[in-house]
């Protein structure tokens, strides 16, 4: 019997202007030294071709005596250190982090990470669903429990390391490079560097079977292949489904920017996955920016620290005074799954 069509796709939205004001009050990160991509390539760890594509300068690359814990905490300890939210306010933490091989085994990271702060949390979950856009959903599902709880402020970390034999961090994708680091940021109700105003997310779970595991004798984990598979099993032709890709994002877009009456040209700062540069030309064009509205020149220093990425931009744009008052950021995740998050800020 054949399947029934599958449910039609809508994003889910949340106006966070709707109750009280929520706002991130601090962004930080917890980068190991990068190593720079020439190194890689004269050591053989990387090849010319890939570099030529992706465009990166450098790789942020923890030693092997760093765990996963100690780059989370770090960016843990450096966000609330940061912000005007005393850590006995912090009632909620939501951990994420993707590639699974590098956490210790039946381990509560989530809770370890709210004892290196000296949080209270009295809801602390991890989000491991393979995903880059999962930083940006939990910062929307961290926004959702503080409008439905008395909490003061949620904290939000991701982290990741990418080892061998696990992963070939340069050999994935030509289009990226993974990098360790980890980055944290601290929601709260008592003002900040930016308020949120809305969030959307939207999975298509018809475009799962693109990342599934196939034997590959060339690299660890071989992205490519698992696409490559996927389309000869399924016989779906590639602009199909590049054009639900689009769809999928416009659509989370658009459902972003509603609630706060905000179009793309009023956005100041488009943050989007730290993806390399020719597949980076392809958001920009869909989108039509320029990458001059993106935080490319800091992310080719870093390459794809995966869901961490967009709250590294925010303390980059922090930092660096990127945004003045007023000016709107879009934060935009898109991954394995397939997913897509996005969260609009507005600069205080």
């Amino acid at each position: 019997m054949a399947q029934p069509p599958f449910p039609a796709l809508t994003p889910s939205a949340t106006d966070f202007t709707k109750g009280g004001a929520l706002y991130v009050a601090a962004a930080a990160t917890e980068l190991p030294p990068a190593m720079p991509i020439e190194d890689a390539i004269r050591d053989g760890l990387y090849t010319r071709e890939s570099a030529g594509i992706a465009e990166y300068t450098g790789v942020t690359i923890a030693d092997e005596s760093s765990s996963i814990l100690d780059l989370a905490s770090a960016a843990a300890l450096s966000a609330t250190a940061r912000s005007n939210v005393p850590a006995t306010d912090i009632r909620s933490l939501l951990f994420v982090s993707i590639f699974p091989f590098t956490h210790p085994r039946l381990y509560n990271l989530p809770a370890a990470i709210a004892e290196a702060v000296r949080a209270p949390s009295a809801f602390t979950t991890q989000i491991s669903n393979a995903s880059c856009a999962a930083g940006v959903d939990a910062l929307v599902m961290a926004g959702h429990r503080l409008l439905l709880t008395e909490d003061p402020a949620a904290l939000v970390v991701a982290a990741e390391l990418w080892r061998m034999p696990h992963i070939d961090r340069f050999d994935c994708n030509p289009n990226f490079i993974f990098a360790d680091g980890a980055s944290a940021v601290v929601l709260g109700r008592s003002g900040g560097y930016a308020r949120l105003l809305s969030g959307a997310t939207l999975t298509d779970p018809t475009l799962s079977g693109l990342h599934v595991e196939v034997p590959s004798d060339r690299t660890p984990v071989d992205v490519s292949a698992r696409a490559g598979a996927f389309f000869r099993r399924t016989g779906r032709d590639t602009a199909e489904v590049h054009g639900r890709l689009e769809a999928g994002l416009r659509a989370t877009i658009d459902s972003s920017l509603a609630p706060a009456g905000i179009s793309l040209d009023d956005v100041a700062c488009v943050v989007l996955p730290a993806v390399g540069r020719t597949f980076l030309q392809r958001y920009l064009d869909m989108l039509k920016i320029p990458v001059s509205r993106t935080t490319w020149g800091y992310f080719a220093t870093t390459s794809h620290i995966g869901p961490g990425d967009q709250f590294s931009a925010l303390e980059y744009l922090a930092e660096n005074d990127r945004c003045r008052s007023g000016d709107v950021i879009l934060l935009i995740g898109e991954g394995v799954g397939f997913q897509f998050s996005v969260a609009v800020l507005e600069v205080q």
